[in-house]
């Protein structure tokens, strides 16, 4: 399998580009968002995740892993192919879908084009929970941003999983009450098993 190239983009089209690597060319298929980040003659640099059946040999081609890996994870859903996989990331950045499917936005993943309500569903239904903790919390994990004043008090950890669920669009009010269950609770050790598990309490119906 081919798991990555390198090379010069030879071509680009309106599906992807064509990699020259050593006078061979491969065809690669990519979201909007990374095709633009390619221009004929430059260097190209893409992770692949190859698809293999009896009428077909299709490399698909990310310029991050978080993309590629989101990508596998969304052919997975009943009712998205590849086309739908890459409009979804055509559509929004890893980060902004990981969000949109945890925060089950329903009218942000029908946006891509091809994906309707019903997949739409499927994908939140499917995913949510599933995602890696890395794409929900970018800023939070990153910057450290998006943290109130008044949560100067909080220890590290605590301000951070808050700040990424507000990220992902719950209220201050109703996270820190999850937090603090889960902290109860025994949850952790770690900045991702405490999220999971705050996470969990709030996706509890009811």
């Amino acid at each position: 399998m081919i798991a990555y190239l390198r090379g010069i983009c030879q071509a680009v089209d309106e599906e992807g580009i064509v990699v020259d690597v050593h006078g061979v060319g491969y065809r690669v298929f990519l979201s909007e968002r990374d095709r633009a980040l390619h221009q004929p003659g430059g260097d190209a640099e893409v992770l692949i995740h190859t698809i293999v059946r009896e009428d077909a040999f299709a490399l698909y081609g990310f310029a991050t892993a978080a993309a590629r890996d989101l990508f596998v994870l969304l052919l997975s859903v009943s009712g998205v192919g590849p086309k739908g996989a890459l409009a979804l990331l055509s559509a929004m950045t890893p980060q902004e879908l990981a969000a949109a499917v945890e925060g089950e936005r329903l009218a942000l993943l029908t946006k891509a084009k091809g994906i309707g309500k019903r997949t739409a569903e499927l994908i939140v239904v499917k995913l949510r929970g599933r995602l890696p903790v890395e794409l929900l919390v970018p800023v939070a994990r990153v910057t450290g941003t998006g943290t109130p004043a008044a949560e100067a008090n909080v220890p590290a950890m605590n301000r951070d999983v808050l700040s990424a669920l507000a990220n992902l669009g719950y209220k201050a009010v109703v996270a820190e009450a999850a937090l603090a269950q889960a902290r109860e609770s025994g949850a952790g050790p770690g900045f991702d098993a405490v999220l999971r598990a705050t996470l969990a309490l709030l996706r509890r119906p009811g």
